[in-house]
């Protein structure tokens, strides 16, 4: 089941025509992520009711039947990013066991490009689906309790690096479930930690001193800090001074290289032994 993987440094004139090939290749699975997700727009919009349902039932609890705007503003960022971050996650997870299942995983890895740019555009469809989902509850909650923000240009880079960070839990999640028969449970319970522990519920900061440096070690938590700090008004120069900033581009870095990695590495270990297809 090893397919051969083509060296463009050893493929002369003709690699810039690999790479128009590989290119493709990537924009093709965006191309069916997207209308993926434009077919099953109604579970997307029952994802996105769901999210809201939870996330207004705990801030009522939390204020005693009252919603605390003050606190909605500092929790409102981790609920964005805790959708990108549950969405790539159930999407990559739920799509490679559908394919294993089916046996068109199997058919998949039998051309020659390496399963690392399939993966790529499909966690690019997932972020869009997970940016969208953010993007209407981010409105819904904004416009509805009148919450205040400050929306600049310098807000684009946490977000950015944000999406990075949660795609590559996504991708560790996917590259298990290759490995594992039985996911549902483990993704499940990642994924309620990540909601509580990145700040969807509770600001990080009110955690005690253990907790709160556990959580900062969880896939969104860096984020939300400095979405936080954006959306307060603060520069992106006062940002990376206070050392957030460039802890988050090492985290997005380091998890999105782990999560591509981990699905690399279990993926070629199951084109070895046929896991490729149901067991």
């Amino acid at each position: 089941m090893n397919a051969p993987v083509i060296d463009l440094g050893r493929t002369g004139g003709q690699g810039w025509k690999v790479a128009a090939l590989w290119g493709r290749l990537v924009g093709n699975e965006v191309a069916k992520g997207l209308w993926l997700l434009w077919r099953r727009r109604a579970m997307a919009l029952t994802t996105a009711v769901a999210e809201a349902v939870v996330y207004l039932g705990v801030s009522l609890f939390i204020g005693g039947g009252h919603i605390v705007r003050p606190l909605m503003v500092l929790t409102l960022p981790a609920l964005l990013a805790s959708v990108v971050a549950v969405s790539a996650a159930l999407g990559g997870s739920g799509g490679i066991a559908e394919e294993i299942n089916a046996g068109t995983l199997e058919q998949s890895q039998l051309g020659l490009a390496p399963p690392e740019l399939q993966v790529l555009g499909r966690f690019c469809a997932l972020a869009v689906e997970g940016l969208v989902i953010a993007a209407v509850l981010g409105v819904v909650f904004t416009l509805g309790f009148g919450l205040s923000f400050h929306v600049g240009a310098g807000l684009v880079v946490p977000a950015v690096l944000s999406v990075i960070g949660a795609l590559g839990y996504g991708l560790v999640i996917t590259g298990l479930t290759v490995r594992m028969a039985s996911i549902g449970a483990v993704t499940h319970v990642a994924n309620m930690a990540v909601q509580f522990f990145g700040g969807m519920l509770v600001p990080v900061a009110l955690f005690p001193a253990g907790l709160e440096t556990f959580a900062r070690f969880l896939p969104i938590t860096l984020g939300v800090e400095a979405l936080d700090a954006s959306l307060g008004g603060r520069s992106l120069a006062s940002v990376w001074a206070s050392g957030t900033l460039p802890l988050l581009v090492a985290y997005a870095a380091g998890s999105f290289g782990l999560g591509m990695a981990v699905y690399s590495t279990n993926v070629r270990r199951a084109r070895r032994q046929g896991g490729l297809s149901s067991r």
